[in-house]
């Protein structure tokens, strides 16, 4: 089942991608694009840390998709995606390692002052959305960590991976103990990317799924199980149930910038061809989020005929996390405990896409299943970072000798993160 199942239940709403308040409060705020605590209102700041969190959104994953090889992002005006993401070193100074980076920290900042505003569900709110986006800069920055200081000065040291782990953990589990102090109801209004999640009981539940996330990474099983126990999972739901994040063409919004027409004349983002060899036979996975166009784009000795099919249209929504993920991890937590090697979830998730089911588990199956249930969700690189399985991406370009001359990268801090 793919994703845009869901899409077409969202309600799209206009979306502010610059900070200002549109509603009947206070618009009297300075600076609407740094508030301060005297200036910004409770629903300004959760609205522009949203809106923050899809700014860039397609260099964000497009970085991710190249480095995890599930994708090719063939623009001949910005040789650099084929360059620096496939070959390495990522330039500390360029686009691609300065743009994420400095929305996911504006980010931050907002949630710094919901986190102080003295509203339970503000707080939890922006402890949350701390957290998902230190995951996110450390998805890219990985053993080269993140800032933890907020306040500009570069001459404190960077903290390592292990630190901003723990951050992570630390922000979500007092936001969810916030969220319980926060009353039946937010004084605040979400976008329709969290319908379903918009109360602090059910945002609880999006909290504890995106900690049963962190969880397994980090291979600390008992906490993802009682994560995930304390979650949306459902077994028997909406595998497209979940947060989104969502788009429109409302005035200050902006578009899906992943999305592009399969059926185009150029298509740049194409999947990576190992997705169409992979496969299992008629992998329905494969069949609803892959076209192929029979005829290869080739540049930079890359070529594909694989093109996305994940979204409809240019306001489509991404996913943060789905029910469908949460069900994979679980198996992750079922093969940690070597009993049924995740075999019960496995097979749930193959019967929901018409699959037979798997004749055994492990992780090795889990990670199959996984890579073609979440396509383009950006959990493929994670995934082979945490099991020492980078190794096993494939490196397309070698050499004059037959050497690999591709390499998995990982980002640096930014050169305006370091002094010198």
């Amino acid at each position: 089942m793919s994703i845009t199942r869901k899409n077409k239940t969202l309600k799209i709403l206009p979306i502010m991608a610059v900070l200002f308040w549109i509603g009947c409060e206070d618009l009297d705020i300075a600076d609407p694009n740094n508030p301060t605590a005297e200036t910004a209102t409770v629903q300004s700041l959760v609205t522009g840390a949203e809106a923050y969190l899809r700014v860039d959104i397609g260099v964000y994953l497009r970085n991710l998709l190249v480095v995890g090889r599930e994708a090719y992002y063939l623009e001949p005006a910005d040789p650099r995606y084929t360059g620096e993401l496939m070959r390495g070193p990522i330039d500390p100074g360029g686009f691609l390692c300065n743009r994420p980076w400095a929305a996911n920290y504006k980010v931050i900042q907002n949630c710094l002052l919901l986190a102080g505003s003295g509203d339970d569900g503000a707080s939890g709110v922006g402890k949350t959305f701390h957290a998902y986006a230190l995951m996110r800069i450390l998805s890219l920055t990985a053993e080269n960590g993140a800032r933890l200081n907020y306040d500009g000065n570069i001459n404190v040291a960077v903290s390592s991976e292990a630190e901003v782990w723990d951050a992570i953990e630390n922000l979500l589990d007092e936001g969810n103990t916030n969220l319980a102090s926060a009353g039946s109801a937010f004084s605040f209004t979400l976008s329709s990317g969290f319908d379903g999640f918009n109360t602090p009981a059910t945002f609880s539940q999006f909290n504890r799924a995106l900690r049963a996330r962190v969880a397994v990474h980090q291979s600390d099983w008992a906490t993802a199980s009682t994560a995930l126990s304390n979650s949306f999972l459902d077994v028997s739901g909406n595998f497209n149930n979940g947060v989104y994040h969502v788009f429109s063409s409302g005035a200050n919004d902006q578009d899906n910038e992943m999305y592009e027409s399969p059926y185009a004349e150029v298509v740049k983002l194409r999947v990576h061809p190992t997705y169409e060899t992979d496969a299992d036979s008629a992998d329905d996975r494969y069949i609803d989020k892959v076209y192929n166009a029979g005829s290869t784009a080739d540049y930079d000795d890359l070529n594909s005929s694989l093109m996305p099919t994940i979204w409809e249209g240019s306001y489509d929504p991404i996913p943060i996390i789905r029910n469908e993920e949460l069900i994979l991890l679980k198996a992750e937590v079922d093969i940690a405990g070597g009993t049924t090697g995740g075999l019960a979830e496995i097979n749930i998730v193959r019967a929901w896409h018409d699959l037979p089911d798997a004749a055994s588990g492990g992780l090795d199956q889990l990670l199959y299943e996984k890579r073609y249930s979440l396509l383009f969700e950006g959990q493929r690189l994670q995934d082979m970072r945490h099991y020492d399985k980078l190794g096993e991406l494939p490196l397309d370009r070698v050499d004059i000798e037959g050497t690999p001359d591709d390499a998995v990268v990982t980002f640096p801090i930014p050169e305006t993160e370091t002094p010198g």
